[in-house]
């Protein structure tokens, strides 16, 4: 569809609603879009007309559908916000960090009951062969973590950021963070796990906290202390 058919202040709206709803900043969202903050701030002030790529980039970083900036009918409208609700259930913002120290490690990582990997960004073979390192250490630690005596984890620590040393050469940036989901089945006590998320994003752009979208799948569902929620204001 052409941009010129699109509403600007409906398009404004929902940007700026979703960005808020994720608790993002301009910058944080375009950056998770790959467009400037300048960008986002035309966009958010319903003057400019953005081009159908740049909507696109940003349907993407935020898991939604390109119809999202298409203004509905009232039938429609139903049906949007009670997807809306359903992706609410269903979706974590994970903050993640950079590890560049030992004590980075230190402090992002601890006992899981699983762990999330994102290599997508990752497209040389070298670096797609570092990261391969870094998850199966992940993977390796899973349960044995909590018995490791200090100067044993400490050790690993150090070996892992050796490895993430050589990804940054190479471009990019290891961040490692966490979220709390929720098991949530009819007859049953819910069950709780904390799963870890390792990332591995292009350097440019990706020096301090960056913030993932996870989308859970099946009977999972954030918990409500997790749980991306609505920004104040604003009702469904």
């Amino acid at each position: 569809m052409d941009t010129m058919e699109r509403d600007l202040a409906y398009v404004a709206q929902q940007v700026r609603f979703l960005r808020k709803m994720l608790n993002l900043t301009q910058e944080s969202l375009a950056d998770m879009a790959g467009l400037t903050s300048r960008t986002i701030e035309k966009i958010e002030s319903g003057r400019h007309r953005p081009e159908e790529q740049t909507l696109r980039s940003l349907a993407r970083a935020l898991k939604i559908e390109l119809s999202y900036f298409q203004k509905p009918s009232p039938e429609q409208e139903a049906r949007q916000k009670e997807e809306i609700r359903r992706v609410l259930r269903k979706t974590v913002l994970v903050p993640t960090d950079p590890i560049r120290s030992a004590s980075d490690f230190l402090n992002a990582y601890g006992q899981r009951d699983g762990l999330r990997i994102d290599t997508s960004a990752v497209k040389s073979d070298e670096a797609l062969e570092i990261a391969a390192v870094l998850v199966d250490w992940i993977k390796d630690l899973d349960g044995v973590w909590e018995d490791c005596g200090m100067s044993e984890q400490l050790r690993f620590a150090r070996s892992f950021v050796e490895e993430c040393m050589k990804l940054e050469t190479l471009g990019f940036i290891c961040h490692l963070g966490s979220h709390r989901q929720v098991l949530r089945e009819k007859g049953r006590p819910d069950l709780t796990f904390n799963v870890g998320l390792l990332s591995i994003q292009p350097k440019e752009g990706a020096q301090g906290r960056r913030y993932a979208l996870v989308q859970l799948e099946g009977r999972w569902e954030a918990t409500d202390e997790d749980r991306v929620s609505l920004p104040e204001g604003y009702t469904l």
